[in-house]
């Protein structure tokens, strides 16, 4: 079996599904997750969503109020809310006064954890809301000096500042301002970035006004934003509804290109339907009660998508998790969620093995992940997890390859 350098900081345990372990390097030592972190979050929403579980976004009437209200929904886009404005024109109502988005559905913080500052500037690291509009980002397309950014609101503020003298092109969001900021070279051809917008709900709040507008319904009067838990249940009468996705659905797109605001809003909605509180502080007891049911070991989890720096689990009490979702009448959907060889961040990786792997990449500045299964056809099926971390220079840039062959000694 292959050897990790004394220099990098490992974990790496493979057992057969119900049966004996294969392979074991320090697989009790707690080490940073990464995007592994998905698999807990995909574990934890079906065990405790369910498959079919679909988020929902309605608009509803309060007295003299329309209530556009947000439960957690990753995928919600513009042709959702031009839908939502529809059903609104189509009631008969052609005028609305007051127009409030009620965003209380989660609280506290929309950025998890141990999230670094430069995450908030790309749109990996884009905030979680109850309300959300594109993923919270924005598309902004830079064709020469022409810049297209997609939705566009007023929220949206963008300042470019090309330079001919620079060798490449900058999109990003300056975190403290929340402006978008283009910088640098004009591209010779299109350059399309998602960026994180600053104020998601204020975006996507604008965003219906503009949608109701075209559906031929005036906003007359104020636009405000509701943030209390007390007020996410909202009352009167029910307008207009538009669905995700289920969560069979949803899951194999968070954790195939690894998407990472998917994963938080999976996480906030896990813990508001289950705590009753869509919170981090909620999540971090969901988790923590369901790795210390499954007898993990040392853990912290922090947030959903494995962006925080405060993660930490051991490769052993990640195949534990691994070895019980094999157990679960959803198993066969949890596992093709995950990347196979030639598909998303496994693109160019683990190609032309002998046996069929699925499996959950994960990257962060100094450490490494692999985590998933391998199909044997006659043979107990496998589930490994490798975690490196403490990585600098040459183990760094080699750690994929040293992960990469351990599946592959597994594989044959």
């Amino acid at each position: 079996m292959v050897t990790f350098p004394d220099s990098v900081g490992a974990s790496a345990s493979a057992r057969e599904l119900g049966g004996v372990e294969l392979a074991a390097r320090d697989p009790d030592v707690p080490l940073p997750p990464a995007s592994n972190t998905k698999l807990l979050t995909a574990a934890l929403a079906f065990h405790h969503l369910g498959s079919d579980y679909r988020f929902k976004t309605s608009v509803s009437r309060a007295d003299d109020s329309f209530v556009l209200a947000g439960r957690g929904n990753p995928s919600l886009s513009p042709d959702h809310l031009s839908v939502l404005a529809e059903g609104v024109g189509n009631a008969g109502i052609d005028a609305v006064t007051t127009l409030v988005a009620d965003a209380g559905w989660f609280t506290g913080p929309s950025r998890g954890p141990g999230w670094t500052w430069e995450d908030g500037k790309y749109g990996y690291g884009a905030e979680s809301t109850a309300l959300t509009l594109a993923g919270n980002t924005v598309s902004v397309t830079v064709s020469g000096t022409d810049i297209e950014v997609t939705p566009k609101t007023d929220a949206v503020e963008l300042v470019a500042d090309f330079d001919q003298s620079e060798d490449d092109l900058r999109v990003y969001r300056d975190s403290p301002e929340g402006t978008i900021r283009v910088e640098g070279r004009p591209p010779d051809e299109p350059q399309t970035d998602a960026v994180p917008v600053a104020d998601p709900v204020r975006h996507c709040l604008l965003a219906f006004r503009d949608a109701l507008a075209d559906a031929d319904v005036t906003v007359s009067g104020d636009l405000r934003i509701a943030d209390d838990a007390e007020t996410s249940d909202t009352a009167g009468e029910t307008i207009a509804t538009a669905k995700s996705l289920p969560v069979s659905k949803l899951v194999r797109e968070m954790n195939v290109p690894s998407d990472n605001f998917l994963a938080e809003q999976f996480a906030r909605t896990v813990a508001r339907e289950v705590r009753g509180e869509g919170s981090w502080e909620a999540w971090e007891e969901v988790v923590g009660d369901f790795l210390a049911e499954r007898e993990a070991g040392g853990f912290r989890i922090r947030d959903g998508s494995g962006l925080s720096r405060y993660n930490l689990i051991s490769s052993r009490g990640l195949v534990g998790v691994l070895d019980w979702v094999a157990e679960q009448p959803w198993s066969t959907t949890f596992f093709d969620s995950l990347p196979a060889p030639g598909e998303g961040t496994l693109e160019d990786r683990l190609l032309a093995l002998d046996c069929e792997v699925r499996a959950k990449t994960g990257t962060l500045t100094g450490s490494r992940t692999l985590s998933g299964i391998l199909r044997r056809d006659e043979k107990r099926d496998v589930a490994f997890s490798v975690l490196l971390g403490g990585l600098t220079g040459e183990d760094e840039e080699n750690a994929r390859e040293m992960i990469d062959e351990f599946v592959r000694e597994l594989a044959d």
